[in-house]
């Protein structure tokens, strides 16, 4: 390929990575219990997520790229709408209300539609035949069991988490309690900015790790590196800006918008995404770790019986439900608009 359309497709799954770091809530727990101000939340989240990006993105990238639609190659109009595509869904619903997308379900839906679309517009030897729905079906099983785990891990550990704070002496000792919780906290999350950023960098690089360009290595002397941790990086830096310049206001709404948080109930949530987040990663699985974060967040506020603002919880249900169908309707426009242009 050219290269400077080579260099274009990068400066697009920039701001793709940009979009999705902007949609980003994993640091969101810390913040509802306080135990991070939001900048600082925010600075170490996008530290940890280009180390979670460079080092652990690989597998996922094939799952939601060449996997998805049996091994064909994508053209680059392809890869052009289905980046588009998800950068603007993603920054539309980022700075509006501050709803937590699933970047996985962009990219997926977006992938869906252009694949489909393409033979209308000329495209021979794409259509619904092109999509392996096998692997459709493994995304969206997992799309639905991960968040079911998920409820179920962190109302089991917040339970364990309250009985062990009944034997408390005294306020003091429950204080002293809270605090070690906090530092858990903290640890628990760098892990799941680890995996996030792993699993989270696929969706804006995904369409273009597959082309012939990012195989093979770069040689320097002795050292032999993948030059697919090139697009790895740049995704990584785009999550990390994306996050510290826009994403704040996605925090605040799973921060303080969902359920009021301890640095114990915070705790047993982010436990509960973090592991779940990581073995999916390392599986090669496109997870959603807002699917989990939400479900968690509703199961400590189940066990400890504080409220669940349901409202703001249907608006995220609705957002994902709409999300796979806008990414694919907008992936047939923008690719539409570019098979024009060109």
């Amino acid at each position: 390929m050219e290269p400077v359309l080579l260099g274009v497709l990068l400066v697009i799954s920039f701001l793709v990575a940009f979009a999705i770091g902007s949609n980003d809530e994993a640091m969101a727990p810390a913040v509802g219990a306080k135990v991070f101000t939001v900048n600082v939340a925010v600075a170490i989240g996008g530290l940890i997520t280009v180390l979670g990006a460079v080092t652990l993105g690989g597998n996922v990238s094939e799952k939601v790229g060449s996997d998805l639609v049996g091994g064909l190659t994508l053209t680059t109009e392809m890869v052009f709408a289905i980046l588009i595509s998800m950068a603007i869904w993603l920054l539309i619903a980022s700075a509006t209300k501050g709803l937590p997308i699933s970047t996985t379900q962009c990219i997926v839906g977006s992938v869906i539609g252009v694949a489909i679309f393409a033979p209308v517009i000329g495209y021979a030897g794409w259509g619904a035949e092109a999509i392996d729905w096998f692997v459709v079906l493994e995304v969206f099983a997992g799309w639905i069991i991960s968040p079911v785990i998920g409820f179920f891990i962190a109302a089991g550990v917040f339970a364990v988490v309250r009985r062990i704070q009944k034997r408390a002496k005294g306020l003091s000792g429950l204080e002293r309690q809270e605090r070690l919780a906090s530092y858990g906290l903290a640890a628990f999350l760098v892990w799941t900015s680890l995996s996030r950023g792993g699993n989270d960098v696929a969706n804006a690089i995904a369409p273009i790790v597959v082309l012939p360009d990012f195989q093979g290595t770069l040689d320097f002397g002795s050292i032999n590196l993948p030059i697919v941790l090139l697009p790895l990086l740049i995704g990584g830096i785009g999550m990390a800006l994306g996050l510290i310049i826009v994403g704040r206001k996605v925090i605040r709404t799973l921060a303080t918008e969902v359920v009021t948080l301890s640095p114990s109930s915070a705790l047993s949530a982010s436990v509960s995404v973090a592991l779940i987040m990581f073995v999916g990663t390392i599986l090669g699985l496109p997870l959603s770790g807002t699917h989990v974060l939400v479900a968690a967040l509703i199961a400590v506020g189940w066990v400890s019986e504080t409220p669940v603002q349901m409202k703001q919880v249907k608006d995220i249900l609705v957002s994902w439900i709409i999300t796979v169908p806008i990414s694919a309707i907008l992936g047939i426009v923008v690719l539409t608009v570019i098979q024009g242009s060109f």
